[in-house]
This record gives C-alpha cells, structure tokens and sequence, in this order.
C-alpha cells in the first residue's frame, strides 16, 4: 500500500494536474466574476456619472438659452428705451414748440384785439369828456356805455393773458407803496355806482388801527379786489356787500397780516365746491355762468397773484346766505419797507425796487403841449384817426407814417419834431428795426420815442427797450396816462 505502482503514480499526477487545473479554472473565474462586478460597478458609475453630466450640459445649455434670452430682452429694451427717449426728447420739443406758437399766439391775438378796441376806446373816452359841449347827456351816457363795454372786452383780454402768464410761470409782481386810502377810493369809485343800479348797500369799513401806506404790487393788488368784489355784486340779487380791512395775525407764524374781506348776502357757495370755484374756468353750479356770465378765469388768478404777493385767500360761504373772500397779504409799512430797501441798495441789491421808491408821479407832469409836434408812425387808419384826435384836442401838431421806413423818411423832413409814438407791428420796416436806425442816428439818440402797441406781453416792453424805446405803453391807450408820459418826456 505505501509503494504505488508507476501507473498508480501516473494516474495521480493526471489527477493533480487536472485538479490543479480545474482549481485554477475555479480561481481564474471568481477573479473574472470578481472583475466583471467591478467593472459592473464602474460601469454604472459611469453611467451615472454620464448622466449626472448629460443632466447638467442640459441645465448649462438651458441656462445659456436664458441668458441668450435674457441678452435679446435686454438689447430689445434697450432699443426701446432709447426709442422712448428720443419720443420724450421730441415730446419735449414739440411741448416747448407748443408753448412757444402759444405765447406767440397770445402776443398776436392781443395785438389784433387791442388795435381796433384802442381806437373804440380811445374816440369813445373823448366823446364821453364833450370838451366841445356839444353832445347831449343821453349821447355822453351812449360813450359811456361804449367805454364800459370795451373796458370789459379788455378786462377779458387781460385774464386770457394773465392765465397764459400763470402757465408759463411769467406772472411777476412789482411791489410799491400803496395808501390804503386809495384802495378804498378805488373800490367805492368803480363799485358804487353798480350798487345804485342794483340797489344793493355798499360799505368800506377800514379798521383805525392801520398804517396809512403799505408796501405791495397795487396793480395786482387791485386786480384780486376787483374780482373777488365783481363776484360779490355779480351773484347778489338783494341784500349789501361790504368791504372791510383790518389787521391780521397767522397763529402759527405770528406774521402780521393785512385782511381784506368782501362779504356778500349773495347766493352763496356749497361746501363740497370750495376747491373747484378756484380752478380754471370752474363755477360752483355751471348754470351760473349762463345766468350771472363770466368765464371763471377770475378766482383762478387771484389766488394764484396772492400766492405771489406771498399771501392767500380764505372762503367761509353758506350756501343761499352768501360768502366772505378773505384776502391775506404780509403787512408791511411802507416806512419800514423803504428802510429796508435803502439798507439792501447799499449793499448792491434790490436797485429797481428803490429806484422805485423815486419815480417822478406821472399824475403831475409840468408844461404845455401846445404847439409841440408829435409823429404816429401806424398803419392803421383808425389808431392814427383816434391818436390824432386826441393830440389835436390838445393843440399839438401831429404828423404820421404808416411804417417804419416812411417814419424815418417823415422824421428827416421834419427835424423839429418833439416825440414819436412807434407802433411796433409795421409793414416792411417793424417798429423794432425803425427805433435801432433812429438810435444809430447822433442828432436823435435822446428823441423821446413811446412805444405804442398792443402787444402786451411783458418781454414785448423789454424788447421795445431794448431796440430803443424811451417807453412804452400798451394798447388800448388811457388818455391821461398817454398825455402825462408825454409830457415827461417832452419836459425830462
């Protein structure tokens, strides 16, 4: 048993070899089966791998896509925005081109307003004086009625302008000293004799305690108690109106201010209309305007002229019992104004106001106009008709042209002529261009030339200056102002 025989040794090494093999065999397979798992898992890892990418080259290219997207948004929007800047760039061109053509608009409609109606008022002033005695009472009252009649077309002119001023911003105010004895003539002169005919009572009531001269714009002044008393007598049927001024005092400033009430038993005013009957052409009932007239123009510029004489106006009104305006303005003493403005000149500010402190009064001028020779360079016939009338009453001798170069030809024939009166509008040579030739003349640098237009905006009275008026007055004319600047300047 312990010796095997060579065949037996054979078959055992056979049997070695084989099972060798075959474990061999065994091993080689699980390391196969062992690396086939492996790259099984590296496989799906892989893959995973693969898709996590695949996943994210989407989103990237998603991402992308948006942001192209986005880009395209951004660049059509900037288009636009561009576009919508040159559209308001343009807007705003056409807007000043608009405001522009309405200035312009204005200027002229003024002009062709104010020339006939200067003439109407002009003649119509002159027949209702009768310095020839000749007219009876009934045709003094006819002029009258004509004179009043023009006065109100100018008034309307006058708030069309100033509402076109309020616009723009162009409304200024030029304050002076103003006696509040005047303010109480001005109102019981233009109002009493309306009281009369409606039989409506009308008071002044001035309290005792205020200083006799204060310091503001009067013409404005005077322009916001005209309508706020127009308004009273407008919608008072029965009952009184009554005007008072007194002292004032703001609680939350302390400021002293000048109250001027005008109180009315009129037909009074709804709560809930307070603020519109302030705005442009509003009433509180728009029935009103058919039965009383107006165009509402009046409290709208009143409020808005308060705001710049640095006040304002108060409503109290109950409605079918009547309503108090109430004018608030800075009281200021004209004394206590003018040292203040002294003090300010001193120190290089302010000039024009106290150099309006001085200004010669136009009321009292001194000489005659007998005799003196005056040239109308106009091209309307009825302007120089109503002027020459005028100034023949006077006993000036007048001569006339009908534009510019004629006024120059008219002036060189006639070197004794005293003083011009230019109007502006003239066919071939305007009257901007004959005042700058007449200046560039030696002999007539100091001729008195006034510059009669009726364009009545306030840069058209610069622009006269500046080409070389000596002064202006706009159309339709006031006599007594017309004569009394004449005269200040025949005798300067």
């Amino acid at each position: 048993m312990d010796e095997f025989s060579p065949s037996h040794k054979e078959f055992l090494h056979r049997v070695l070899n084989i099972m060798g093999i075959t474990i061999n065999r065994i091993a080689n397979h699980m390391q196969v089966e062992k690396l086939l798992k492996e790259s099984q898992i590296y496989t799906e890892e892989l893959q995973t791998q693969s898709e996590e990418l695949q996943l994210q080259q989407e989103e990237l290219k998603t991402f992308n896509e948006k942001l192209e997207e986005q880009y395209k948004e951004s660049k059509q929007k900037t288009v636009e925005l561009e576009k919508a800047k040159l559209s308001l760039e343009e807007q705003a061109r056409q807007l000043a081109l608009s405001s522009q053509y309405k200035t312009d608009f204005l200027s002229n409609m003024s002009h062709e307003l104010r020339t006939p109606l200067n003439s109407l008022l002009v003649l119509a002033q002159i027949l209702a004086e009768n310095s020839a005695g000749n007219l009876t009472a009934k045709q003094v009252e006819y002029a009258e009625t004509i004179m009043s009649s023009g006065k109100d077309l100018l008034n309307l002119i006058n708030d069309i302008l100033d509402l076109s001023k309020v616009e723009s911003g162009k409304m200024e105010v030029h304050p002076t000293e103003v006696p509040l004895n005047a303010i109480e003539d001005f109102a019981k002169r233009n109002f009493l004799p309306l009281a009369q005919t409606k039989k409506i009572d009308f008071s002044v009531q001035l309290a005792d305690d205020l200083p006799e001269v204060i310091y503001t714009d009067e013409q404005r002044l005077r322009q916001i108690l005209k309508n706020l008393l127009s308004n009273a007598f407008k919608f008072t049927e029965k009952g009184s109106v009554l005007l008072q001024i007194k002292k004032a005092t703001m609680p939350a400033t302390a400021t002293p201010m000048l109250a001027i009430s005008v109180t009315d038993t009129g037909i009074g005013i709804p709560e809930e209309k307070y603020n519109i009957i302030f705005e442009e052409f509003q009433q509180a009932d728009g029935t009103t305007n058919r039965k009383y007239g107006g165009t509402g123009l009046g409290l709208s510029i009143s409020k808005t002229i308060a705001e710049l004489l640095g006040g304002f106006i108060r409503l109290e009104s109950q409605e079918g019992k009547g309503s108090t305006f109430t004018l608030f303005i800075p009281l200021v003493a004209f004394d206590t104004m003018k040292e203040i403005i002294i003090s300010e000149a001193a120190a290089g500010t302010e000039e024009e106001l106290s150099d309006d402190i001085n200004q010669p009064e136009l009321d009292h001028p001194q000489g005659p106009l007998e005799g003196r020779k005056i040239l109308i360079v106009d091209d309307d016939p009825r302007n120089v008709f109503a002027l020459t009338a005028l100034l023949e009453n006077h006993k000036m001798d007048v001569l006339f042209a009908v534009d510019g170069k004629d006024g120059i030809k008219t002036l060189l024939e006639n070197p004794d002529i005293d003083l011009v009166l230019m109007d502006i509008m003239l066919p071939e040579m305007d009257g901007y261009e004959a005042m700058r030739r007449i200046r560039q003349m030696p002999q007539y640098q100091a001729l008195p030339i006034i510059a009669l237009t009726a364009k009545a905006m306030k840069y058209d009275r610069e622009k006269c200056i500046n080409a070389g008026a000596s002064d202006y007055i706009s159309k339709p004319v006031n006599l007594k102002q017309l004569l009394s600047l004449i005269k200040v300047w025949l005798y300067k």
